[in-house]
């Protein structure tokens, strides 16, 4: 038995490995096919470049190049030929890692997408005490056949960088991270399809025919990519990157009006662009922005209308049958102006500044606006000014409401003025309830500051203020900061724009540099004007915080409730105190005849009193 171990093993003796000298294609295979056959890391195994022949093809064979040949392969021109080929083979000596003292690369190395750009990072940890440029260039061609690379082609920054590297180690070390290019492919231009583009649809989920747009000045309606053919690249492996060609695209003629929309064109896309705020359609195949604009119905088939309410256009919804919805159920309109002259729909959404509505809103309509005029009121409504025909069941907050018939609802405003009251309406005011013809019962009359205002803190109402203040003065300091760089340069930039133009006018290209700085200014501009908005904005919002703020403190001790009718049993009146936080109640007997009611301190206490309805002092007063 120990007779066949013996001979076994004499028929496997361990191999020794010393050094192997090879010519191939692909180093990386060589060092792993030593790797497998010697059994030993390929972290433990390195190589010397001998010899590098660089072959190209540029019809059937490949072909050594030459010393000009190869000074060629650096040209792009030469590069960018898509039937030439290049291949290079190495003769390599493989032999065992050995460090060397005082000679330590670190680092690693980056590839892009495309493999057209190589970097080597090489770390402030290596040991570069007896560095040469020739024995590092080498080094970097070892890593560039580890990934793979082709070496001697394209490498022109990298012995740029090496150079730069030796003024760096003149005190011996590297004291930073140093990025090293190792090649400089030429990176594919990508073919560009053609393609239409209508931005004035972008919020648009519906493609049917009769689709409602507003559109505001300055942006873009319409926009035409002209197709364009790329450009072939070569990554750092010599390889060719192939591009695909575009698609055909025949550019459509697009019919517009040139009152209202623009049309401006370079050598890459035709834009149109809107020259005012309005509704964009089409009118005998010709695209206009109108101002005002009639329609049937809002629904399904239209689809939303949005971002008009920032637009100035007027829209006017004209089914007026009173069996069908004019903006049909989960609708959404917003538009500067409305007109409906039928019914808004279950949970239809309208936001505008001025609103009318003919017909009846939906109990569960949501409605938002600046001033409201509405016929028959039931969903929820939120305007500044608002006058209602009737109101059955709906809920209204606003500053100063008018309504004439209200049964039933909540009505939350500053001041409210209600022509016939019948029963079960919740008011709430701030400043004044006023009732011509009181017809009902149990409807609650409440001032409550607290209610109409949201509960606001005084605290943290005068908070909010001083940060504003803060927000306000830094605004001011940033505007008269760009207004002196807009003046300081304001005549630079007319001579710039007049150059444009002339070269406009003359067809001539204009410096990409003098395009780049009336883009500078135009953008500089635009945020000048931004920020002077912004300013007013905060402005407004301080104002409003101090009203409500001055509201709270003061407006519940001036605030009255007033009917010009006797008064009838079974309605509550009710006044809500802030400070001390108490709620004074009153339910009427029915035998207060024509009078108002409002707080009055008695010693220290407040009390509900009577007062005459055009005179306030309480005079009449009589303890309730």
């Amino acid at each position: 038995m120990a007779l066949f171990k013996f001979l076994k093993k004499e028929e496997n003796p361990k191999k020794e490995f010393e050094e192997k000298t090879v010519v191939c294609e692909n180093v990386n295979n060589e060092l792993l096919k030593v790797s497998k056959e010697y059994n030993i890391p390929l972290s433990k195994l390195d190589f010397d470049i001998l010899k590098v022949k660089t072959y190209i093809k540029l019809e059937e064979d490949y072909v050594e190049a030459d010393e000009e040949t190869l000074a060629l392969l650096n040209s792009e021109k030469f590069l960018l030929n898509e039937n030439m080929e290049i291949k290079q083979v190495y003769e390599i000596k493989i032999k065992k890692y050995k460090p060397k003292n005082g000679f330590e690369i670190l680092g690693k190395v980056e590839l892009n997408k495309y493999l057209t750009h190589a970097k080597f990072h090489l770390s402030h940890k290596s040991d570069l005490k007896n560095y040469n440029e020739v024995e590092f260039y080498k080094e970097m061609n070892k890593k560039k056949l580890k990934n793979s690379l082709i070496i001697n082609i394209m490498d022109e920054q990298l012995k740029k960088d090496i150079k730069n590297l030796t003024k760096k180690l003149i005190t011996g070390e590297l004291k930073e991270d140093y990025e090293i290019e190792l090649c400089k492919g030429i990176d594919p231009v990508l073919s560009v399809e053609g393609k239409i583009i209508y931005h004035y649809k972008r919020k648009k989920k519906s493609v049917k025919k009769e689709l409602i747009y507003p559109v505001k000045y300055n942006d873009v309606l319409i926009e035409i990519i002209k197709p364009k053919e790329g450009r072939i690249g070569r990554n750092c492996k010599g390889k060719v990157i192939l591009v695909s060609q575009p698609k055909e695209f025949k550019i459509p003629e697009i019919i517009y009006d040139e009152q209202t929309i623009d049309k401006k064109e370079d050598e890459n896309k035709i834009l149109y662009i809107a020259k005012k705020d309005g509704f964009i359609t089409i009118e005998d195949k010709k695209y206009i922005i109108k101002d005002r604009l009639e329609i049937k119905q809002i629904n399904i088939k239209t689809g939303n209308v949005q971002d008009g309410d920032e637009a100035k256009v007027k829209l006017d919804v004209k089914e007026s049958d009173a069996l069908k919805e004019a903006i049909g159920d989960d609708m959404i309109v917003e538009t500067k102006e409305l007109i409906v002259r039928g019914n808004v729909g279950n949970k239809a959404k309208i936001k505008s500044v001025t609103l009318k509505i003919e017909g009846q809103t939906h109990k569960n309509s949501l409605i938002e606006s600046v001033s409201a005029k509405i016929n028959k009121h039931k969903g929820k409504l939120k305007a500044k000014n608002i006058l209602i025909n009737s109101l059955e069941g709906g809920e209204v907050t606003g500053k100063k409401i008018k309504i004439k018939n209200a049964i039933g609802g909540v009505v939350i405003g500053h001041d409210i003025e209600i022509e016939n009251l019948l029963s079960h309406t919740k008011i709430y005011a701030l400043n004044k309830i006023v009732i011509k013809n009181l017809k009902g019962e149990e409807n609650l009359l409440a001032i409550s500051p607290k209610k109409v205002l949201g509960g606001e803190d005084i605290d943290g109402l005068l908070q909010r203020v001083k940060e504003i203040e803060q927000n306000i003065n830094i605004l001011k300091r940033e505007i008269k900061k760009k207004k002196e760089i807009i003046e300081k340069n304001r005549f630079a930039y007319e001579e710039l724009k007049n150059i444009y133009i002339a070269n406009r006018q003359q067809n001539k290209k204009t410096n990409p540099a003098v395009l780049m700085k009336l883009k500078e200014h135009k953008l500089l501009h635009e945020n000048y004007q931004k920020l002077k908005e912004k300013l007013k904005n905060n402005q407004k919002d301080k104002e409003e915080l101090l009203e409500i703020i001055d509201n709270i403190q003061n407006a519940i001790y001036n605030a009255k409730i007033i009917s010009l009718s006797p008064w009838k049993a079974y309605n509550r009146i009710e006044f809500d105190i802030i400070e001390p936080p108490i709620s004074l109640k009153y339910d009427t007997k029915g035998d207060e005849g024509i009078c108002g009611f409002k707080i009055k301190f008695i010693g220290e206490t407040p009390k509900i009193i009577k007062i005459k309805v055009n005179n306030d002092s309480g005079s009449e007063r009589k303890d309730i």
